[in-house]
């Protein structure tokens, strides 16, 4: 699998991860020929060599002639992206970069995010970025992208909206949950853009992963700061790392809350609920709460992308008024489901396999074991007990 780390040593934007993209092996003939057949007009694309705190690297200049840019929704910017000659996979990043801006913007100014009027972001070079990024990751065949910790800078920008604290309240939303390295720079090296790019595109946030290095990018910003105003890019396949107890790593998204005030009896619904929208596990431990009012912690496991529906269901459906989130690793073991024939029936074993050959858990199905015992009478724990030695013998024969 081919993976790339994004060091973002000066900050992140779209231009210094166009730069990077460059930098790393895109080529840039290719990458602005694609950008051209969007429906935008008036624009110049400029790619060069320039230096940054001592470090050479890439600079991506995108220039306009003067034509004044309208203040675009969220349906006309995409319109512009489905408009062009970019591959599918492109499109939908693209998107979803947009709709991830607009989701900020609209909770900044409180409407909704088809309302949301895109100013600096809405203009042609950020259009430029956001699409070019989605297509130079995929010229460059990556599969996995990640991030490092974030640096914020301080002070305030003047933009359309007037004078903005450092990083800018759009920027801070779409920072949420992800972690920040703060350093002594005054001015914005994380932009609304960059901090879009990262939040949308980056599967996780930390060290850099294990990798066969193949390449790396340095893209300039077009700031001089005391800290150098680069991105720097590594590009490689990831290495297959014997793993003592997991198989696969993936990044999940925790929401939790705290109610009080709610009939218990409502809360098999909920968890219902969520399962059904997707949450991969929902939990509920007792908890004492303020004034020692005896309550209930409902934690939700789910992928990132559901975060939208099951804030909804939560809200909806219980008597809370906040809710928080976090994202996490999880180490799961492959899985697979085995079919064993029992006098009752077929069940369904669920197999856990380290490093993905050593089968080291082995559990039939709950509710397979249910309506076995259910139609036959047989005591669950007997029928769990046969499918499990069933499924024992159906391995020493193979192995």
């Amino acid at each position: 699998m081919r993976i790339a780390y994004l060091d973002c040593v000066g900050g992140i934007s779209g231009d210094m991860t166009l730069g990077a993209l460059i930098d790393a092996g895109v080529n840039a003939g290719e990458l602005v020929g694609t950008l051209r057949t969007l429906p935008l007009q008036g624009f110049e694309i400029a790619v060069r060599e320039e230096v940054r705190g001592g470090w050479r690297g890439t600079r991506v200049i995108i220039s306009q002639d003067g034509t004044e840019q309208p203040h675009r929704h969220l349906e006309q910017i995409l319109s512009i992206i489905d408009g062009g000659n970019l591959p599918g996979p492109v499109k939908d990043n693209a998107v979803r970069v947009f709709q991830r801006l607009a989701e900020a913007e609209g909770r900044v100014h409180g409407i909704e995010p088809e309302r949301v009027h895109f100013h600096e972001v809405g203009a042609v070079d950020s259009i430029l970025d956001i699409a070019g990024s989605c297509l130079g990751l995929f010229l460059l065949g990556v599969e996995s992208l990640h991030c490092s910790p974030l640096p914020t800078g301080y002070g305030t920008i003047r933009c359309a909206h007037g004078i903005m604290p450092v990083p800018a309240p759009a920027t801070a939303e779409l920072l949420k949950g992800l972690p920040l390295r703060p350093v002594n720079v005054e001015g914005e090296l994380v932009t609304p853009t960059g901090a879009a790019l990262a939040s949308t595109l980056a599967d996780s946030f930390g060290p850099m992963p294990a990798m066969q290095l193949e390449n790396t990018g340095y893209g300039l910003g077009s700031r001089n700061y005391a800290l150098p105003n680069y991105l720097r890019l590594f590009v490689g396949h990831k290495l297959d790392e014997q793993r003592p107890v997991m198989a696969a790593e993936e990044e999940v998204l925790v929401l939790e809350t705290d109610v009080d005030d709610m009939n218990p009896e409502w809360l098999p619904y909920v968890d219902g609920l969520l399962r059904q929208a997707g949450a991969l596990d929902v939990f509920l431990l007792p908890s004492i709460m303020k004034k020692g009012r005896p309550g209930t912690r409902m934690s939700v496991l789910c992928p990132r992308h559901l975060q939208k529906e099951m804030l909804e269901i939560i809200f909806r459906e219980t008597t809370t008024l906040g809710v928080r989130t976090r994202r996490e690793q999880r180490h799961i073991l492959q899985r697979k489901l085995l079919p064993v024939t029992t006098p009752w029936g077929t069940v369904n074993v669920k197999i856990g396999y380290l490093n993905g050959d050593q089968p080291v858990q082995i559990s039939p199905e709950y509710e397979d074991c249910r309506q076995a015992a259910g139609s036959s009478g047989v005591p669950i724990q007997e029928i769990y007990h046969f499918a499990r030695q069933a499924a024992l013998k159906q391995f020493s024969k193979t192995l």
